[in-house]
């Protein structure tokens, strides 16, 4: 069983390095068609003789192993972002004649490599070899097979002009009481091809981090006291607020919404408690946001600001 757990870490490492690798970077994203314009309605790459934009695709990977009864014993099935770069006759470009396609196919490159490098690091063979040697126990002592393991990794994914912000959620199940399920955040800036780290879209990213921390123990406070709860730690870990603290390291994304952080069971409380999840609106991130954290998020200064600097 620690081996299982081991794997699990491993795989949910490699994904949370998408995270890590941005300096500073980040996570996030919703299907195509819910996206901003179908995420191809407005050019982002353009020059006096062409123009170009990126679509967001869905690649999936799949397998089953079955024992030599027949039995399943091991599924997976990954569905993964996949980054294209589009003409402005709708066509996929697969090769640059121009520097404007170079770069945009860099681009493209540095947010599928991410994902390509973990799909590399996985080692279904390993999962394969544990459910053989557990279905081989339990037909020996005759305690019935009834859950193959499986994992699956699937995805949501929200854009504007300058961001695409993607969700993953990864679920596995290698034996034991339960399953686990781990969600990540990256947040990936078109036009630098980078991923941001999403306390970066502040005006002032320290008292950023710091106001979001404050918002998401307030809601989590009240989310206790909602639950008829004396004290928040009966609901959540004795230290969950310097949990909160940490939640850039989290699950960010971004949508029409504001900004949505998801702390994975085991994250700020019990598995028992699920995961929380905390959501902050356009109207308090606005404040905070730089004019390049705008820009990325689609979000105007509110009228009042904009009435202050009127002539």
């Amino acid at each position: 069983m620690r081996k299982q757990i081991l794997f699990m870490l491993g795989l949910s490492l490699a994904l949370l390095a998408g995270c890590a690798n941005a300096a500073p970077g980040g996570p996030a994203f919703a299907p195509a068609d819910e996206s901003l314009g179908a995420m191809g309605a407005t050019s982002v790459l353009s020059s006096s003789s062409e123009m170009l934009d990126f679509a967001l695709e869905s690649e999936k990977k799949s397998d089953t192993r079955v024992a030599e009864d027949g039995t399943t014993l091991a599924s997976y099935s990954y569905e993964l972002p996949v980054l294209r770069v589009i003409t402005e006759d709708g066509q996929i470009l697969d090769s640059a004649a121009t520097a404007a396609e170079k770069a945009a196919l860099d681009v493209a490159a540095a947010f599928n490599s991410n994902f390509e490098d973990w799909l590399e690091s996985t080692d279904f063979s390993s999962v394969l070899d544990w459910a053989e040697e557990d279905y081989a126990r339990r037909v020996e002592g005759n305690l019935g097979w009834y859950n193959n393991y499986e994992e699956e990794f699937t995805f949501t994914s929200w854009r504007t002009d300058r961001l695409i912000s993607i969700g993953g959620a990864y679920y596995s199940y290698t034996g034991g009481a339960h399953p686990n399920s781990v969600f990540l955040g990256w947040n990936f800036d078109l036009q630098t091809g980078r991923f941001l780290h999403p306390a970066a879209l502040g005006e002032d990213s320290e008292k950023f981090q710091a106001a979001v921390t404050e918002e998401i123990i307030r809601q989590a406070d009240a989310r206790a006291t909602e639950n008829g709860l004396e004290s928040p730690t009966e609901m959540y870990w004795e230290d969950y607020q310097s949990i909160a603290a940490q939640w850039p390291d989290y699950a960010v994304t971004f949508s029409d919404e504001g900004m949505t952080v998801v702390f994975s069971a085991y994250g700020m409380a019990s598995y028992a408690a699920g995961e929380q999840t905390f959501v902050l609106d356009r109207d308090f991130l606005e404040p905070y946001l730089s004019e390049d954290g705008r820009l990325l998020l689609n979000i105007s200064k509110n009228m009042e600001d904009a009435a202050k600097i009127a002539p």
